[in-house]
């Protein structure tokens, strides 16, 4: 099958594998009309030992974190491995000359019944490396800043804005991206309304300062970044030290070296912010990128 879907019951832990070209979703779903649901994106990397699902477990503690958040009911883990790892199967039967592509995975709060009850929904399916993904990878990214409407650290107050919750209410982050287009970036520099740098609408942001790796604070009001955790994680085999910091845009400005991070785009070098040129560090973008993709 060249457009593989799969549907998952989360009720009945059962799953089945159709179309993604056939319709699937009723316009009831809450996720069609209120974004109520939650989704991870995992890359996956094909090599001589076969497929590896990078950062599989930090995604999966994500999506079940963010169903607390949406007090959805906690997603079976061995489910959800075995829908990812058929998807992975329909796809190298596909092509098995793919070596590198994404798996995207949801759930829903689903549908309401007469009794108030909700039945819930879950999918996955594949995500290409596009040609925009590898352009970002090796030419890097431009930015401006936009104002978050909100001040850092306000989570702890007001843990209905399910800020580091995944959920498909995305309106916000796709409107950013459109501004940042239309003033002639690629990509959009979330702030907390008193000054602190958030993260990108689809991605983290880590700089480096000297031999510091230094990303934002997620409690400032951002996503926990599966992959910039990874790339912490091998810091020191780089030679360097790693850190949660409050920044300002002044700091991403004056870096020796700053990425965006994310599953699919791994790492890419921020090279101007607000006009502003950022030196950019391609031996460490290189290293970012192997280690990411396992490679």
């Amino acid at each position: 099958m060249t457009d593989p879907l799969i549907l998952v019951n989360p009720a009945t832990g059962t799953f089945e594998l159709t179309d993604l070209r056939s319709a699937q979703l009723p316009v009831t779903d809450l996720s069609a009309h209120r974004g109520d649901g939650i989704f991870e994106t995992v890359l996956v990397s094909v090599g001589a030992h076969g497929a590896t699902v990078v950062s599989r477990e930090r995604h999966f503690t994500r999506f079940r974190a963010s169903a607390s958040a949406l007090n959805l009911p906690d997603p079976d883990q061995g489910l959800w491995d075995r829908v990812i790892d058929s998807l992975i199967a329909e796809v190298a039967a596909a092509d098995p000359e793919n070596v590198e592509f994404g798996i995207r995975y949801a759930l829903s709060r689903g549908e309401q019944d007469a009794n108030g009850a909700f039945r819930g929904r879950g999918w996955a399916f594949p995500v290409p490396v596009d040609d925009h993904i590898r352009t970002a990878r090796e030419q890097g990214v431009t930015a401006v800043s936009l104002d978050r409407g909100f001040d850092a650290y306000i989570g702890s107050k007001a843990p209905w804005l399910l800020i580091g919750a995944k959920t498909l209410s995305y309106a916000v982050n796709q409107a950013a991206g459109r501004y940042a287009a239309a003033n002639d970036a690629d990509e959009a520099l979330f702030v907390s309304h008193d000054g602190i740098v958030l993260e990108g609408p689809t991605a983290n942001l880590i700089i480096r300062r000297g031999d510091h790796l230094l990303t934002p604070n997620p409690e400032a009001g951002l996503l926990s970044g599966t992959t910039q955790r990874l790339i912490f994680d091998h810091a020191e085999e780089l030679g360097l030290s790693a850190e949660y910091a409050d920044l300002s845009l002044d700091d991403v400005k004056a870096a020796d070296g700053a990425w965006y991070v994310s599953s699919m785009r791994t790492a890419v070098a921020l090279r101007e912010l607000d006009g502003n040129a950022i030196s950019v560090d391609q031996t460490l973008t290189d290293r970012f990128q192997e280690i990411i993709r396992g490679r």
